[in-house]
């Protein structure tokens, strides 16, 4: 049964680290460690597959760095907290109202992946065939 469920949470994550390589404002990378977290106790054959996703390279390739090293380069993190607070303005922008649950529900988000993004150490060595 946690096997099951382990699959399961995988394969949510997978989707919505799918759907945060291609929508702006939401991440991949986030919700791929989650996935690859989820395969690594539960599915081998599950692991290769999402590694086989050519859309998730990248965000693959930071997943792996940051399992590697416990830090996430500064690029990242710039890019993560941007994307957050763009999607807090915007929402605010379409909601006209700064009460809205909605709003106040995503600018909580923009300030916990502010806080996240502070507390994970800075990997400050170029990703590898960087000149």
């Amino acid at each position: 049964m946690t096997r099951l469920l382990l699959i399961l949470i995988g394969l949510i994550f997978t989707g919505l680290a799918l759907l945060g390589a291609l929508l702006p404002g939401m991440p991949a990378t986030v919700f791929l460690i989650i996935a690859l977290w989820a395969f690594a106790r539960s599915s081998e054959r599950m692991t290769r597959e999402l590694e086989r996703i050519p859309m998730l390279k990248t965000a693959l390739q930071e997943a792996r760095r940051f399992e590697q090293r416990r830090a996430v380069r500064p690029e990242v993190k710039r890019v993560a907290v941007g994307f957050a607070w763009g999607s807090a303005v915007v929402t605010a922008g379409f909601n006209q109202s700064l009460t809205k649950p909605l709003v106040l529900i995503v600018a909580l988000a923009a300030v916990a992946a502010t806080v996240v993004m502070i507390l994970i150490p800075t990997d400050r060595e170029p990703p590898p065939g960087a000149p």
